[in-house]
């Protein structure tokens, strides 16, 4: 078994190098990865031809799940692994993945998670990264959607599916894996498969991210029913949190005219944290008591993001306007 490495990247100059130089340290050949530049006008191109990957070049942007179905039809590899431009592989990377498969031979899609190490040192990027790794940590392992971040799928069960759907601006890995749940394939989540993820993130990005990349179209995939409640990170604790960071806003904006909806406000506060007393634990033995404090105030900002996308599409967005652009991220600015 001889897997294609998959890596889709836009302004990626930053990271690829790194990200390049981790698939080969894991032992795959220069010659099976496949750069995807999808519109760049930076170095990515020029890291991807100096380090032997080879190189598949969009003149524009055609986003991700065009970049990635471009990537898979430039091999002809049974098996592909789909790496992002920002992740750093760990050395037993290939070796875990075809274990993996030749062990289960009934398995479709494979993916991993992020370790623990983000370099970048500002707490809304450690608080973020850790996150995700938390969530797959904790996740069934048969999974019922499929991460491209760091994941692996047979390609014939790719292209009998038609690949990525390229309808879908965000989510279209969760999206591919639902159908292909739908088709009778089994997809497994073994967070043991780990890279370091080198976003740098910021405030900003990480709402925007979480509104329109995140909650938008999982709001979309519930409505129209290809996702259950439960997957990942939709499950009743997350639930429960999002509905205290709510209450928690609510009495804040009422303590200036009603002074005794600041104990609503402490009550609120206290659910939260006993809703995610684990996740914060986690930080907590990681970076200390103090590091979970301060990543509090980004992880109830975390869920207020993705409260508003829920009621977003709930309230504001007819069905007949998801159904149009098939439930993608079509809306996010």
């Amino acid at each position: 078994m001889r897997p294609t490495v998959v890596v889709p990247a836009h302004q990626a100059a930053a990271t690829l190098g790194r990200c390049l130089a981790s698939i080969l340290s894991a032992g795959f050949a220069a010659s099976d990865v496949v750069v995807v530049d999808d519109g760049s006008t930076d170095d990515t191109s020029a890291i991807a031809v100096r380090m032997g990957a080879r190189l598949v070049r969009h003149d524009a942007p055609r986003r991700p799940a065009e970049a990635r179905n471009a990537g898979v039809r430039a091999s002809a590899a049974p098996l592909v692994v789909f790496v992002d431009a920002d992740v750093a592989v760990h050395r037993d990377v290939r070796r875990r993945i075809i274990a993996r498969f030749e062990a289960e031979p009934d398995l479709a899609a494979l993916f991993g998670a992020y370790d623990t190490a983000p370099p970048a040192p500002a707490v809304v990027s450690r608080y973020r990264n850790l996150l995700h790794h938390f969530v797959h940590r904790r996740a069934e392992a048969e999974a019922e959607t499929f991460w491209t971040g760091l994941g692996a799928v047979h390609r014939e069960r790719f292209d009998a599916l038609g690949g990525f759907d390229p309808a879908w601006d965000y989510l279209e890995d969760v999206e591919f894996g639902l159908r292909l749940r739908a088709a009778g394939g089994r997809i497994r989540l073994d967070p043991d498969i780990q890279g370091t993820h080198l976003k740098a993130w910021t405030l900003r990005s990480m709402l925007r991210t979480d509104l329109w990349g995140r909650a938008v179209p999982w709001t979309r995939l519930l409505r129209s029913r290809a996702a259950r409640t439960g997957s990942l990170n939709t499950g009743r604790e997350h639930q429960v949190a999002a509905a205290a960071v709510a209450v928690l806003a609510l009495c804040l904006i009422a303590v200036p005219v009603w002074p005794w909806a600041g104990l609503g406000a402490l009550a609120a506060a206290g659910l939260f944290w006993a809703s995610n007393a684990r996740f914060f634990a986690f930080l907590a033995r990681l970076h200390g008591p103090g590091f979970a404090l301060r990543a509090a105030p980004y992880h109830a900002a975390h869920y207020g993001a993705a409260l508003a996308g829920y009621l977003y599409v709930r309230l504001l967005e007819r069905p007949s306007d998801g159904e149009a652009a098939r439930q993608g991220g079509r809306a996010a600015p």
